[in-house]
C-alpha cells in the first residue's frame, strides 16, 4: 500500500469518527438550528445581518462537506487496496 492510499486511510477513519460522533452531530445541528433561527428572525432592514448569516451556515455545510468527503476519498482508497490484492 502505497503512503498516499495509507494516509487517506487514517484520514478517512479519523473523519468517520468525527461524522459518528454525538457531540459532533449536536455541535453541528445546534449551530445550524441556532443560525436558521438568527436569520428567519431578521428584520427586513438587516440585510447585511441576514447575508452574514447565510454565508455563515454556508460555511458551516462546507466544513461538514470536507469531512464527508475525507470519508469518501478514503473509502475508494480502501477498495482500490482491495482490488489491488485481490
Amino acid at each position: 500500500m502505497g503512503r498516499k492510499k495509507g494516509e487517506e486511510l487514517r484520514r478517512a477513519d479519523e473523519a468517520k469518527r468525527l461524522l459518528d460522533n454525538p457531540l459532533f452531530q449536536e455541535a453541528f445541528k445546534t449551530i445550524r438550528e441556532e443560525l436558521i433561527k438568527h436569520l428567519l428572525n431578521t428584520r427586513v432592514a438587516e440585510e447585511m445581518e441576514r447575508d452574514r448569516l447565510y454565508i455563515t451556515i454556508k460555511a458551516l455545510d462546507l466544513v461538514e462537506q470536507h469531512i464527508q468527503s475525507v470519508l469518501e476519498t478514503g473509502k475508494l482508497a480502501e477498495k482500490e487496496q482491495e482490488e489491488f490484492i485481490n
